[in-house]
């Protein structure tokens, strides 16, 4: 459990400064759900799904519906190439938090619908996979003898334009983000909630 938070918590740091732009929690996979060929194409069509920076749960496990904070965009190959190592790091930070938060929930979640978000993050892991081998990018971001915070932190800062030109494409498609609202922590840090959730802050 600790290891989960701190490697959340790392996550979520790096990526501070762009919080008062719109959200940083999203996974996203290929909507073509073949497998996925890093090579060949440029423009193709991905999913997004954005989360609840307060629950840490996708909102479509919130909402009880599949529509609401889901997106399909189309994400050109260079994009995809830029944005792998930052995306292998939060899919797979998502994948670790999402049992936990699943567990810590007063909701009842629909299991068919849980275990779907799994497999969509481990498409998504895979699919950033394939483009870093293809890029000739083989890190290893989780790497015990690196800790969990080390050498990653540095490359999503270094990706942070990825994630401001993501949001533009979001503030784009729908300016109310699924309805997140934005608050500020005790921390004087942005995050992005659930509507429900508003309140607590």
């Amino acid at each position: 459990m600790s290891q989960v938070e701190e490697a959340f918590h790392g996550v979520m740091q790096t990526i501070a400064d762009e919080g008062k732009d719109g959200p940083r929690l999203f996974s996203l996979e290929p909507v073509a759900r073949s497998a996925f060929n890093p090579d060949g194409w440029v423009k193709k069509k991905f999913r997004v799904t954005l989360w609840c920076e307060h629950t840490r749960l996708p909102l479509p496990l919130i909402n009880k519906h599949d529509k609401e904070g889901v997106y399909e965009f189309n994400v050109t190959r260079e994009w995809f190439a830029a944005a792998a190592p930052f995306l292998k790091v939060l899919v797979g930070t998502l994948s670790l938090v999402l049992p936990v938060a699943a567990s810590a929930t007063k909701l009842a979640l629909d299991e068919a619908t849980y275990k779907g978000f799994e497999r969509q993050l481990d498409l998504g892991k895979a699919s950033a996979d394939a483009m870093l081998k293809a890029s000739d990018k083989t890190v290893d971001w989780l790497a015990e003898k690196e800790g969990v915070n080390a050498e990653r932190t540095g490359i999503i800062r270094a990706h942070g334009g990825v994630l401001r030109e993501f949001q533009a494409w979001l503030k784009q498609a729908d300016p109310g983000f699924g309805d997140l609202r934005k608050v500020l922590n005790k921390q004087k840090e942005f995050l992005w909630v659930h509507r429900d959730y508003e309140k607590e802050y």
